[in-house]
């Protein structure tokens, strides 16, 4: 397209001059294409570049305010406490609740024993212990952070049973025999039972002992069962019911005096006992003449 530079009409490319007043016509086309098309072009980009540079400034800033955020939170405490500090533990291990005190508002365990294991709550944390079959005795330590403040609870944990116990340390069985249950309270964790072999013995888990006995056909008899484990120890009789043991089941005992004969001498000699009354024998003050023993 072509211009007039005088009047200012427009013409067709394929003409050079103005019909109204002759001037030489110019070419209009770089103009309008400059002052139409490109300006949209410069304004579209510089929209697009203030928009990047608005997100990568919120961006930033977002970053630092959630660092400085994390800085405040995890260095806000002032002072940092542990109730207990020490904990003392047997062979058999065990738990217990380890409260924290502090004016902060995140503390971490950053260091604990391979034999602990820890579950974290808001203001405490369980600790529990695992059964030591070193058998030897060993100490660590846990250590809780909160920002730069530290606190440590000490462990120790022992390497041998101290103790060993049971509900009951004396048992009966009648001549029909039967089973009964012991429960063992120890410190320990891995109690062991000797016993007498005409009865049977189990330990069915770390607290239950199991003894079944059965029916006795010989004489009353008595066995102790040994519960024990490392240096710690206790015994747990156990009888059963049977024939009279004094008199092997016959109800009655010889005359210590005559023997069992009766009496003395021969003939016209001869004399009853004077403590049998010449029966020799005497009614058994054990089973009191049954023959039994319960």
């Amino acid at each position: 397209m072509k211009e007039c530079p005088k009047c200012h009409a427009k013409y067709d490319d394929s003409l050079n001059f103005c019909i109204n007043d002759g001037h030489q016509l110019v070419s209009v086309v770089d103009n309008v294409v400059d002052q139409q098309v490109s300006p949209p072009q410069n304004n579209s980009q510089k929209k697009k570049s203030g928009c990047l540079k608005k997100i990568i400034i919120t961006g930033v800033i977002g970053i630092i305010g959630l660092v400085l955020l994390y800085n405040h939170l995890t260095n806000a405490a002032t002072y940092l406490r542990t109730e207990p500090n020490a904990v003392e533990a047997a062979k058999s291990g065990g738990s217990c609740k380890i409260s924290i005190d502090y004016d902060g508002y995140i503390w971490t365990i950053n260091h604990k024993p391979d034999w602990v294991d820890v579950d974290e709550n808001e203001n405490d944390f369980e600790l529990k212990v695992k059964p030591n079959n070193s058998g030897q005795a060993r100490e660590g330590s846990i250590t809780i952070q909160s920002g730069k403040l530290l606190s440590q609870v000490f462990i120790k944990q022992n390497g041998v049973a101290t103790y060993v116990k049971a509900s009951d340390t004396s048992v009966h069985f009648d001549i029909d025999g039967g089973s009964k249950d012991i429960t063992i309270n120890t410190d320990g964790c891995n109690w062991q039972a000797e016993y007498t072999n005409w009865m049977t013995v189990t330990k069915e888990n770390e607290e239950n002992l199991h003894i079944k006995c059965p029916r006795n056909s010989d004489e009353y008899r008595t066995g102790i069962i040994t519960v024990k484990e490392d240096y710690a120890t206790i015994t747990i009789s156990v009888s059963q019911g049977g024939k009279c043991n004094n008199c092997h089941g016959d109800g009655e005992i010889n005359c210590s005096a005559c023997m069992g004969l009766g009496g003395f001498g021969f003939g016209m000699y001869y004399s009853n006992c004077f403590s049998c009354g010449g029966r020799g024998k005497f009614q058994c003050s054990v089973c009191q003449g049954s023959g039994y023993r319960e």
